[in-house]
């Protein structure tokens, strides 16, 4: 692991039919968020960043089909750049997601 990196832990209960959202907390235009390990049972698993998310980057998560059990993935979220350097404040979101 990147001492550079700041880790967190997120545990979520979702239902199979629920679209979950997880919030990023950025919009800037230098700030950036990736999906750094896709879940394995997604039909929805993606960034959004426009009006619906009023230009916030939100994690969008939905099971696939009827699975129940658990999934996970990595959002890696980019801030600090002043808009010619780099970004020098990394997260990496580790979100366990239970889905009923």
């Amino acid at each position: 692991t990147d001492p550079g990196i700041k880790e967190e832990i997120k545990e979520v209960t979702v239902s199979n039919s629920e679209v979950f959202e997880y919030p990023t907390g950025i919009s800037g235009d230098e700030e950036v968020a990736t999906i750094q390990q896709q879940p394995t049972n997604h039909e929805i698993s993606t960034i959004v960043r426009d009006s619906t998310t009023n230009w916030e980057a939100v994690y969008r998560y939905k099971a696939n089909g009827e699975f129940q059990g658990t999934d996970y993935a990595e959002i890696k979220v980019a801030t600090g750049s002043d808009g010619e350097s780099p970004n020098n404040n990394i997260r990496l979101i580790k979100l366990t997601i239970t889905v009923n």
